[in-house]
């Protein structure tokens, strides 16, 4: 039968036109599909250019620019020193305090995409927050309030 419908396609070429045609766009439907489900199911890390180069680790100086915030207010709302974390901003004793930072900027990238909407989102007051910005909680050493209410957002839970 596959022999027969192969010589029929072959034998009209508006047919053929046609066959090819959606072949073309099968095509480029099943990889518009693999590129989505490499984004979505794949490893992957969310923005990169928050951790140092060489370690790998994520870079206070880097969150802090990012933020818009000075490094020194940033280190003493996560209760770093300073001094250290100006040395070496990477440092593994500073990981901890900074992922639940780094995770929030995560997931507001993923829900804005621009670096300055992710900003003016978290010096906007919201009403979660009692009236305050999530910047603000993050300076006032809490963070994991700011990455509850955003964890919530992004599974869909009111919070």
């Amino acid at each position: 039968m596959l022999i027969m419908t192969t010589a029929v396609i072959e034998n009209n070429p508006d047919l053929l036109n046609r066959v090819t045609e959606l072949q073309g766009r099968i095509f480029a439907v099943q990889e518009e599909l693999q590129a989505i489900l490499r984004g979505t199911g794949g490893l992957q890390v969310i923005l990169p250019e928050l951790h140092d180069e060489t370690t790998g680790r994520i870079d206070a100086q880097k969150v802090a620019h990012y933020m818009g915030v000075p490094l020194a207010r940033l280190a003493e709302a996560l209760q770093l020193n300073y001094k250290a974390i100006h040395r070496t901003p990477s440092a593994e004793a500073a990981q901890s305090p900074l992922k639940p930072v780094k995770r929030s900027l995560e997931i507001l990238h993923e829900f804005f995409h621009k670096p300055e909407t992710v900003r003016a989102w978290l010096n906007t007051p919201h009403p979660d927050l009692d009236g305050r910005s999530a910047l603000e909680m993050i300076l006032a050493s809490n963070p994991i309030a700011v990455l509850r209410i955003l964890e919530s957002a992004a599974a869909g839970v009111p919070v």
